[in-house]
């Protein structure tokens, strides 16, 4: 029963379903369609799988479609190693955090779900890092990178996102209580991350610059807040680094 069948889809997908067996029940049509269908017995708790059905309408005599036939196929590792390269696509390399256009859509999607909220974005930069690989050299560089984002996420909590947005550029956005807590909160960052990286013999002092733009206040899109923050990061710079703004 097409009904019945139509119900054990996932729900996110059944419209696109439907629409697709309309279309080739109005015109000749060959293609495929991704979906989700339960495979758990009736009464059970649902457990969907990947199929990708390949259709094709059947013309009678008459010249009209009288039927539609396809045959499905489970395709669910396929989809999962797309969805993995999906996700690698969205890391920095180095340091597993995400890359900016994938640090800015994670911002977006929690500014729209969230908009009772008050968020902070700190823009974090390295101060004098290219100092660091001038003197030791770009492994050493590589090295004062990853010990830096260790900190940086033990700082963290678990459901902030953090973003690498350029060689020495980071971003962080979370929730915060108010705006003398989000100032509070930056100038421990400061003093978190005001180290020594040491290792093979080379060593130099780490310390870093903050710029803090707040939601909404400053804006409801990352877009906006990264502005406000990169101004407020050249007026830390300018006040001497190793400080927020």
């Amino acid at each position: 029963d097409y009904e019945e069948m139509l119900a054990d889809i996932c729900e996110e997908d059944r419209a696109a379903y439907a629409r697709v067996l309309e279309a080739a029940s109005r015109d000749v049509r060959t293609g495929s369609i991704d979906y989700r269908m339960n495979v758990a017995a009736a009464g059970e708790e649902p457990v969907y799988v990947w199929y990708r059905t390949i259709y094709r309408s059947i013309v009678g005599d008459n010249g009209q479609i009288i039927r539609i036939i396809g045959r499905s196929y489970d395709v669910s590792s396929d989809r999962r190693i797309q969805e993995e390269l999906s996700e690698e696509a969205k890391r920095d390399p180095l340091t597993r955090l995400y890359i900016k256009v994938a640090a800015s859509g994670e911002v977006e999607r929690i500014l729209k779900s969230e908009p009772e909220k008050q968020h902070v974005l700190f823009l974090i930069d390295i101060d004098n890092f290219k100092q660091a690989n001038d003197l030791h050299g770009h492994i050493f560089g590589d090295y004062c990178i990853r010990e830096f984002v260790e900190r940086l996420k033990k700082f963290c909590r678990e459901d902030d996102i953090i973003g690498r947005i350029g060689g020495d550029e980071f971003v962080v956005f979370g929730t915060i209580s108010d705006e003398e807590g989000a100032r509070r909160k930056a100038a421990r960052l400061c003093q978190k991350l005001d180290t020594i990286c040491e290792d093979s013999g080379s060593c130099w002092k780490m310390s870093v610059s903050v710029g803090i733009a707040l939601a909404p206040q400053h804006g409801r899109s990352f877009a906006m807040l990264y502005e406000k923050a990169d101004k407020a990061l050249y007026e830390a710079k300018k006040r001497g680094k190793n400080n927020c703004v």
